[in-house]
């Protein structure tokens, strides 16, 4: 009788790749957690090893001996809107640099599912946090500050208690995109929002009304809807302000999905725009330059945002920084297209 016996893949150690490089563990040790420079030919040998035997570092291993996960949590809305998608890929690639891991935790805009996250973030005990939030709940920020990690937030809630990444003014860049609006002739301009229960919904709706105001134009409470920034969101304020006997003349949306979905709800009917209704957007996606017909919008560079955020971030976790909450500012551009026509 044949019988097969399976022996278990031997498990490369540093002790393996000491003895093929020739030197001591201590000095591959130094060399993988580039805790002293170890250079020269030592460096090849080592390398030339860790090649050979597609050896990686024990993370878990690591973490107990520095006492951290080597891991952050990035909690977003709406991981299916391309800005968090976006942010994720751009914070992934710079953890990866630091030897971290990015965990991702999609909140689909639901702030019970914020809570949730805090709470995974506790169980997790991760090294930091980049929480790009839709509320602005005092509870929630006290459940942050009870878990004493470094935290990065796309909202400064009151008192800037966190580092904080964001625009220059509250809803500054639908402040440019109505005010755009408004210098090509439009007075009846609506608002198209986003989850109506969202702090982010509430900083875009008072850029709008700054720039109403700045223009001595007053709020038509018929022309402020909110859903969801979803294009579906989008394709329902379609629907409604389509409904109204007296319709405006210009949209501005919450977010470019938003503005995507009310132009495919416009087109289903054969409301034209520009012609008929003119729409502007935020956040300037990729899709916003691929429908038709092209967005305005303005920009919000998710990229930008995940450098700067872990810029904060890690010079907490890694590199001392103890001090007061930091503010970043991303800068907003209006980005002209074909969506909006001069009256």
């Amino acid at each position: 009788m044949n019988v097969n016996v399976y022996k278990a893949k031997k498990m490369i150690t540093m002790n393996d790749i000491a003895r093929e490089a020739g030197v001591s563990v201590a000095t591959v040790s130094r060399f993988i957690n580039q805790e002293t420079a170890v250079s020269g030919e030592k460096a090849e040998r080592i390398q030339a090893a860790i090649d050979k035997f597609h050896f990686m570092p024990n993370r878990y291993a690591r973490g107990l001996k520095t006492n951290r996960a080597m891991q952050i949590v990035l909690i977003v809305p709406d991981i299916k809107n391309p800005y968090y998608a976006k942010l994720y890929d751009v914070l992934q690639s710079i953890a990866l640099r630091e030897k971290y891991i990015v965990i991702l935790y999609n909140t689909n805009e639901d702030e019970a599912n914020e809570f949730k996250a805090i709470e995974f973030v506790k169980e997790l005990n991760c090294d930091g946090i980049i929480f790009c939030s839709v509320s602005d709940n005092r509870e929630i920020i006290e459940r942050l500050q009870a878990l004493n990690k470094p935290v990065v937030a796309s909202s400064s809630f009151e008192n800037r208690v966190f580092d904080t990444v964001h625009g220059v003014k509250p809803g500054q860049g639908i402040y440019l995109g109505t005010k755009h609006l408004l210098e090509n002739g439009h007075r009846k301009i609506g608002f198209a929002g986003g989850n109506p229960k969202s702090v982010l919904n509430d900083r875009r709706h008072s850029g709008y009304l700054r720039a109403l105001g700045e223009y001595g134009v007053e709020k038509n409470e018929a022309y402020c809807y909110s859903n969801s920034f979803t294009i579906e969101g989008g394709y329902q304020a379609g629907e409604y302000f389509s409904s109204l006997s007296d319709r405006p003349s210009a949209l501005v949306c919450a977010n470019d999905m938003i503005a995507i979905g009310v132009m495919q709800y416009f087109n289903k009917i054969g409301i034209d725009v520009p012609n008929d209704v003119s729409v502007v957007g935020m956040d300037n996606i990729a899709m916003s330059d691929i429908v038709k017909p092209a967005l305005t919008t303005v920009t919000n560079d998710s990229a930008e945002f995940a450098e700067k955020a872990a810029d904060m971030l890690f010079s907490r976790i890694l590199y001392g920084y103890e001090g007061a909450a930091r503010e970043s500012f991303c800068k907003r551009t209006l980005v002209s297209r074909d969506s909006v026509r001069t009256i």
